[in-house]
């Protein structure tokens, strides 16, 4: 079984074990890190939410559980994933052969819990290239707030932008022999051309053998 730690609310941090096959089961739905779970507890139920998970580094098998406590309108802080959608017929990529470049992947936001969501979504169908959808032109739902955009303006950040391809044209040096290389040079191509007689000695010699 996992360790894990229930804490929040009005009640005392309270210290469970979870069944390991129960959590690796949880962990695999996706979406997992932004749901709100239902835990039985001695016959009572609790709404919680997964603020930390330790995995093991090498097996990333679960091996501690942090969960808050939360009811339906407990404000919550949590970090919840991009998810970027028509990517495929966005105007820079399929009109100008653009790349889209995804410049945030997770967005750290505050609302309800009732209205937690799984993830955010970001059109980036009209965009073109040079174009960039910042945090404050996300379109949140309701009740969602992003609180990093209430520090100022200086906040807000570009979450995706669609960029020229970059063709990267490499050049081949060309290296100009020094003096003394060429007599060099010279004696090895020398040494080849002889190999190559041998090799044709001993092939005349073999066809004569037979």
């Amino acid at each position: 079984s996992v360790p894990a730690v229930i804490y929040g609310g009005k009640e005392e941090p309270l210290r469970i074990s979870i069944l390991e096959k129960d959590i690796a089961k949880a962990s695999e739905i996706p979406g997992f890190a932004t749901q709100i779970l239902n835990i039985s507890i001695s016959g009572k139920d609790q709404n919680v939410i997964v603020k930390e998970i330790q995995r093991h580094p090498a097996t990333q098998r679960v091996l501690h559980a942090d969960l808050m406590r939360v009811d339906p309108d407990t404000k919550i802080s949590i970090s919840v994933p991009v998810r970027f959608i028509n990517e495929d017929s966005c105007v820079g990529v399929k009109m100008h052969g653009g790349v889209v470049s995804h410049l945030i992947n997770d967005i750290d936001i505050t609302c309800l819990a009732s209205n937690l969501p799984e993830y955010l979504e970001v059109d980036v169908e009209a965009l073109d290239i040079g174009d960039s959808i910042f945090l404050s032109a996300l379109n949140l739902p309701e009740g969602v707030e992003i609180p990093s955009l209430a520090l100022g303006e200086d906040r807000d950040q570009a979450v995706v932008s669609v960029t020229e391809a970059k063709v990267l044209e490499i050049e081949p040096e060309v290296v100009e022999p020094e003096e003394g290389e060429e007599g060099e040079e010279g004696e090895v191509s020398s040494d080849d051309a002889e190999a190559e007689t041998d090799s044709q000695d001993s092939g005349d010699s073999e066809e004569k053998s037979e």
